[in-house]
C-alpha cells in the first residue's frame, strides 16, 4: 500500500468517527477491551489461592466470551461487580472496564455510579 493510499485511508477513518458512523465499531472495540480485562483478571488467583477459572470452569477466552455474551447484561454486571474502586484490576484493566459502564450510563441503560480510577498502577504479584 502506498503512503497516498494509507493517508486516505486515515482520513477516512477519521471523518468516520467525526460523523458517528463508526460508533458501533467503537463500542465494540471497547467491549473487547473490557473482556480482555476481566479475563486478566480472572486468570489470577482469587483470595483462596485458586484462578477465578478453576471456580467457575471457564478456562479459556473463547469460553469466557461466550459466557459474557450468551446472558443479555452479563458483561455489563461483570464490569459493575468492580465498582466503585475497581479493586483487583490495573489501571489500565480498570480503564476498559469502566468505558462499557460509562457507555451504558450514556446510552441511558442504567444510573449513574461513583467510580473512582486507581491513581497508580498496581503492583504485580
Amino acid at each position: 500500500m502506498t503512503n497516498a493510499e494509507r493517508q486516505r485511508r486515515y482520513r477516512q477513518k477519521l471523518k468516520a468517527r467525526a460523523s458517528g458512523d463508526a460508533v458501533a465499531d467503537q463500542v465494540r472495540g471497547a467491549m473487547d477491551r473490557a473482556i480482555d480485562a476481566l479475563w486478566a483478571y480472572h486468570e489470577r488467583p482469587a483470595p483462596s489461592g485458586l484462578r477465578w477459572s478453576d471456580i467457575d470452569g471457564c478456562t479459556t477466552l473463547a469460553e469466557y466470551r461466550l459466557e459474557l455474551e450468551d446472558a443479555q447484561g452479563a458483561l455489563l454486571t461483570a464490569c459493575r461487580a468492580f465498582l466503585p474502586d475497581f479493586d483487583g484490576l490495573s489501571r489500565e484493566e480498570a480503564i476498559a472496564v469502566s468505558a462499557v459502564i460509562e457507555i451504558a450510563e450514556i446510552i441511558g441503560a442504567i444510573p449513574p455510579q461513583p467510580r473512582t480510577l486507581p491513581e497508580e498502577p498496581l503492583p504485580e504479584d
